[in-house]
């Protein structure tokens, strides 16, 4: 929810409620204070009145008694105390300063009165206090053994009485004002009180209901998502201020909490798929890579016979070509004796045919070496596809397929090598081949020469000494068979010492393999721990 729809007050900052809260509180109790000020103000008004309208009945007596002295021939002041009763009287009526205290000399201000009642007594009593001015001018006036004298005397003590009695009334009046006036500020300020306790103790709820029912909600909501429970329903956000950014934040939290559980549980299936998928290739890898160490054992073993039968086939070319030198010295002794002659070609031919068979064997067993050569390549390729398969996984697998993938770099290292031995081996087979083909039509001719001077032996001679130049020929190819065959023999070794490599490189690499295997498993059993973990979350 927006915050722009909610009210002033809600919008507002705790700070600020409080702060206003404080002010309001502040300007009630300065209105109650202000109030009682004034009540109290009133009240001493009413109280110097009181006093006022009190002192009139003391002046009254003493104006009295100052009268009957006078009358005595004694000097008294009562023109003086006559004066001070109008004044006051006036000052009752109408407003002004009167004298108050008696012998102090304080005055005080004293407002008019705006009761009706007591302006009429004020009336009343202004009335007997001239008919009390005129009486006793009139027994002052009278001679001191005049006998109407007792008679104003009963005249003016009644007089006095009346107007004791009429002030009596004024004072009892303004008390019964003032007892008002206290019973009315007394009740005014309960009101206020009880309305500013009843004020503040809502304002209290108010406040506390904001505070408190949102904090007791994200509490509960916390201990429902410590339970592991993120279903629950976000906080109803009822306000701006720091509880609505509170509750704000807390639905921020929810949502956040329920998308990393999502994720990490979404995660958590991808890793444990992955595991397995991880797993069974390796355990895939690791059976093709003992099949691979298998084979490349078998070669190396058919490559050490082959490396064996062409130590054989050099000895025997060395064996033919020191069998070649000695016929072209029987060849040439030979002029001096045909039968000898004779019986030496008899020697050739049989050794032609021999060279000739062990010439069809050394192709033969050339042949097979270009088999296993193509065999090997054709495992230097597949390996070549191995390491880059092992190389696109390591790429997948990334810190951790590091190590993995310098092997996978060796092993095809090692299969561009092996390419590169069985392409030297092929070429020299192919030159063993060229030489084993001259040899074998060499032996071909041979022998037909041979044939060609038995039944020639009267040219036995020339025979003899063109058999002696063929072979001599034959001498050289033999020793080119001879190099040759020392070629392929260094090739086969080459061979030899790669699959060695190869081999090494295999176990290598099924050492490797396992090492992942143990690692895919590992991490299969991270991948279910974490699944575990997971589940404890209700989404």
């Amino acid at each position: 929810m927006d915050s722009a729809d909610f009210a002033p007050w809600k919008r507002m900052k705790l700070r600020r409620k409080f702060i206003v809260v404080a002010a309001m509180f502040t300007v009630v109790l300065a209105g109650l204070i202000a109030y009682t000020a004034s009540a109290v103000h009133q009240q001493k008004a009413q109280f110097f009145t009181a006093d006022v309208a009190g002192r009139q009945r003391m002046l009254i007596q003493k104006y009295t008694e100052e009268v009957l002295l006078a009358g005595q021939g004694q000097n008294t002041e009562h023109a003086a105390t006559l004066a001070q009763m109008r004044e006051a009287l006036e000052v009752l009526e109408n407003g002004g300063n009167a004298l108050i205290g008696g012998e102090s000399g304080m005055r005080v201000a004293v407002e008019p009165t705006a009761d009706a009642e007591f302006r009429a007594k004020l009336g009343e009593q202004a009335v007997q206090l001239r008919q009390l001015e005129t009486e006793a001018g009139r027994y002052l006036a009278l001679a001191a053994n005049d006998g109407r004298r007792a008679e104003k005397l009963r005249e003016i003590l009644a007089l006095q009485s009346q107007v004791t009695k009429q002030a009596d009334q004024l004072v009892k009046m303004q008390i019964r004002e003032v007892e008002r006036h206290i019973n009315l500020t007394i009740t005014i300020l309960i009101m206020l009180g009880l309305g500013a306790a009843f004020g503040g103790v809502a304002i209290s709820w108010i406040i506390g209901h904001e505070i408190v029912d949102p904090l007791a909600a994200c509490a509960k909501a916390a201990l429902e998502i410590a339970k592991g429970n993120l279903r629950i329903q976000p906080q109803r956000i009822t306000s701006a201020d720091e509880i609505g950014q509170l509750q704000e934040a807390f639905n921020d939290m929810l949502i956040s909490l329920r998308e990393i559980a999502l994720q990490s549980r979404s995660v958590c299936e991808n890793l444990t798929i992955a595991a397995s998928q991880i797993l069974s290739s390796t355990q895939s890898q690791a059976a093709g890579t003992k099949q691979q160490a298998a084979a490349v054992q078998e070669i190396t073993t058919t490559v050490e016979q082959i490396n064996l039968s062409s130590k054989q086939v050099a000895e025997r070319s060395r064996q033919v070509a020191s069998t070649a030198d000695a016929v072209a010295q029987s060849g040439h002794a030979g002029l001096q004796a045909v039968h000898e002659t004779t019986m030496g070609m008899e020697a050739i031919r049989e050794q032609a045919e021999t060279v000739a068979e062990n010439i069809i064997t050394l192709s033969e067993r050339t042949q097979a070496v270009g088999e296993i050569i193509a065999t090997v390549n054709e495992i230097a390729e597949q390996s070549n596809l191995v390491a880059l398969n092992a190389a696109i996984e390591a790429a997948d697998a990334r810190e951790s397929g590091r190590r993995f993938s310098v092997v996978a770099n060796e092993i095809k290292n090692l299969a561009d090598q092996a390419k590169e031995a069985t392409s030297q081996v092929r070429g020299i087979l192919e030159q063993t081949q060229k030489g084993i083909n001259t040899s074998v039509m060499l032996t071909e001719e041979a022998l037909k020469r041979v044939e060609v001077g038995r039944e020639r032996t009267n040219m036995s001679e020339q025979v003899i000494r063109q058999m002696a130049d063929n072979i001599q020929d034959s001498v050289h190819a033999f020793q080119q068979i001879v190099g040759a065959t020392n070629q392929q023999q260094i090739g086969l070794e080459q061979v030899t010492q790669a699959l060695h490599e190869i081999r090494q490189a295999s176990q290598q690499t099924a050492q490797t393999t396992a090492q992942l295997e143990r690692s895919s498993a590992e991490l299969s059993n991270l991948g279910q721990q974490l699944a575990k973990t997971l589940e404890k979350y209700q989404l």
